[in-house]
């Protein structure tokens, strides 16, 4: 069974050359475990560090938000 982050990545088709997936699925899972009900800037903001070389952005944030929603039912 998969992580909501993981499925949520695949059902949003994140992912494009795979060079960020591992550290953006890490860090989006623990920052929305740790912060339930985190608004879209808050996310948005966490996951600032994190850099994709494809530009996948919005893919990557309508993923998270996705599976934040998931995870906070």
């Amino acid at each position: 069974t998969l992580h909501p982050m993981q499925q949520a990545f695949i059902d949003e088709q994140v992912p494009q050359c795979g060079w960020c997936m591992s550290g953006q699925i890490m860090t989006a899972a623990a920052y929305v475990e740790n912060n339930p009900g985190a608004s879209e800037d808050d996310i948005v903001t966490a996951m600032g560090n994190n850099y994709c070389r494809c530009g996948c952005y919005v893919r990557i944030k309508r993923a998270v938000l996705k599976a934040a929603g998931e995870m906070d039912a």
